[in-house]
């Protein structure tokens, strides 16, 4: 029998949402630029912290088809050890098993990892942002589609010199868009809820989750997803971070937004 799996395209985008800026910059905290969909539920606006407890154990739709049920079966992670598996569904379980030492073994598990990280930190980085009062984003009317503002370092590197050279581009506050120009990044093709890059043998989508405050410093931030997929292999990876945008700075730096910590491999 046939096994189907269920790898989402654009990572918890409802059809027909655009990504639009919030205002986040008030006491109302983070709030979302597009839902996070789960199999159960599916959170819009700027959820409070009891939602966002919720939505820790609610499933995602992610994993495997099971022939007897149709239902995802959630990401099979594997122990410390190598002697058993295990699957998981929500974020709780998620986050738990990761702490333990818990880890995707295979390609395929991997891709479904990396989007559950994804769908999780999205939720620990809303619960642990805080109330802006303050937006450079909101002031300027620029978003994370400004490619003159794009920083580097969101690009992926596959290798050492790519490596190398993206970290001497950004000491030197070059910009996504100053690559666009040069030809050595290509866009393909734009839309209200999606940016899309190729560069470097690897083609690139990112999209705007949130806007809050994701380093608790009173200024606005934008909570960014990137998925990553090699042209020419079948290596996918996928990244959260957050874009702040400081005063006097030439581009947008790219941050780690606070709550997401948790999700880092046990050593």
């Amino acid at each position: 029998m046939t096994v189907r799996f269920v790898v989402p395209v654009v990572v918890l985008l409802g059809a027909g949402y655009a990504a639009t800026a919030s205002s986040s910059a008030s006491a109302a905290g983070a709030c979302l630029s597009m839902p996070l969909v789960f199999e159960t539920q599916t959170m819009t606006g700027c959820p409070d912290p009891a939602s966002l407890e919720t939505a820790l154990d609610a499933p995602l739709a992610v994993g495997s088809r099971s022939p007897e049920t149709g239902k995802p079966s959630g990401v099979r992670l594997t122990s410390t050890d190598g002697s058993s598996t295990r699957n998981v569904r929500t974020c709780r379980e998620y986050t738990d098993a990761i702490g333990n030492g818990w880890y995707a073994a295979t390609q395929l598990d991997m891709n479904f990892e990396g989007f559950m990280r994804v769908a999780c930190g999205s939720v620990l980085a809303l619960a642990a942002a805080g109330a802006s009062t303050t937006s450079r984003f909101e002031d300027e009317s620029v978003g994370f589609q400004t490619l003159s503002l794009l920083p580097v370092d969101i690009l992926p590197a596959l290798s050492p010199d790519v490596e190398d050279a993206l970290a001497t581009l950004k000491s030197g506050q070059f910009s996504v868009g100053n690559m666009v120009a040069s030809g050595d990044v290509l866009t393909r093709g734009n839309s209200p809820e999606q940016l899309e890059l190729a560069y470097a043998g690897v083609a690139s989508t990112y999209g705007e989750v949130a806007r809050g405050d994701f380093d608790n410093n009173g200024s606005e931030d934008i909570l960014v997803y990137a998925r990553h997929d090699a042209v020419n292999g079948s290596l996918r990876w996928y990244e959260l971070f957050a874009l702040s945008y400081p005063d006097q700075s030439l581009t947008y730096e790219r941050i780690e937004p606070a709550g997401i910590g948790v999700l880092e491999p046990a050593p």
